[in-house]
C-alpha cells in the first residue's frame, strides 16, 4: 500500500543558479539610479569645462590699445645763402664790344668810378659803378660782343652781409615774423651765427627749376672775416 504522505507533492526547492550567483532581481528605483550617474557626470564635466575657460580667459591678457597717432610739427628749417645787403648787376645800356674792362673781381670801387668801356654803333659808353662797394663777380671778358642790356660785373656792398632763403615753403612761411631770432650754421666754416628775420616776402618766386618759395632776407647779428657772399646755410627759426 502506498503511504498517502507519500503522495503529498513535497514543495519544489528553490533551484540554485548555475555558477553559484543568485539572480539579479532590480531593486527599488534601480533602473532610475543607473540614469542618474551619466546625467551627473555630465554635468561635472561641463562646469569644469565653464571653470577652465573663464579661467583661461581671467588669464589670457588683454592686448593693449593701438597707441596714438602722433601729429609732429615740421621744424622751422630752411636752406639759405649768404649776400651782400646791396648789390647790383652792371651792364651795358646800348651793347656793342667790350673794349676795357678795368676791374678784377675783389677790386673796391666808389661810386660812378669806371668798370668798363663799350664800343657800339652810337661810340663809346663807359659803365660805372652805382655806389660804393666790391667787384663780386665779372660776367663778360674783353673783346666780347654784349646784346643792349648784357650784364659785364656785380657790384656789392661787402661791409654788411645778409642770409636770403633758397627754399622756404608754404607750410613754414606763416610761422615767420620779423625780429625772429634765427641761428645761421655755415657749412663752408663749420661755425654757427646768430640773426634775425629782417624782412618777410609775401608772395613767392619761382626758382630756375620751376619750385615756389617765398624769400626771408635775415640780418647777421656776427660778421666773420672769412665770410663770403654766395655761401650756403642752413637756417633755424625760434618759435
Amino acid at each position: 500500500m502506498i503511504n498517502e504522505a507519500e503522495r503529498i507533492p513535497a514543495p519544489p526547492s528553490r533551484r540554485e543558479p548555475l555558477g553559484g550567483f543568485a539572480p539579479l532581481t532590480p531593486s527599488r528605483g534601480g533602473p532610475l539610479r543607473r540614469h542618474r550617474v551619466p546625467l551627473i557626470l555630465g554635468a561635472v564635466l561641463v562646469a569644469l569645462i565653464v571653470v577652465a575657460l573663464a579661467s583661461r580667459l581671467a588669464t589670457t591678457p588683454t592686448p593693449p590699445p593701438p597707441p596714438a597717432p602722433i601729429t609732429t610739427t615740421p621744424r622751422l628749417t630752411a636752406r639759405g645763402e649768404v649776400r651782400p645787403v646791396a648789390q647790383a648787376r652792371v651792364g651795358t645800356l646800348g651793347g656793342g664790344v667790350l673794349s676795357r674792362l678795368v676791374v678784377e673781381p675783389g677790386d673796391f670801387v666808389y661810386e660812378e668810378q669806371e668798370i668798363a668801356r663799350v664800343r657800339g654803333t652810337g661810340g663809346i659808353e663807359i659803365v660805372t659803378a652805382p655806389f660804393s662797394g666790391s667787384v663780386t663777380s665779372l660776367r663778360a671778358h674783353l673783346g666780347d660782343t654784349l646784346l643792349p642790356g648784357a650784364m659785364i660785373a656785380t657790384v656789392g656792398d661787402l661791409s654788411r652781409l645778409q642770409v636770403e632763403t633758397t627754399d622756404l615753403d608754404e607750410f613754414l612761411i606763416a610761422r615767420i615774423y620779423r625780429g625772429q631770432p634765427v641761428t645761421l650754421a655755415i657749412d663752408a666754416l663749420d661755425r654757427q651765427l646768430p640773426g634775425h628775420v629782417s624782412t618777410v616776402s609775401l608772395e613767392p618766386v619761382t626758382t630756375a627749376t620751376g619750385d615756389d618759395h617765398y624769400p626771408v632776407v635775415i640780418d647777421l647779428l656776427e660778421v666773420s672775416a672769412d665770410l663770403r657772399p654766395g655761401m650756403r646755410t642752413r637756417i633755424t627759426f625760434k618759435e
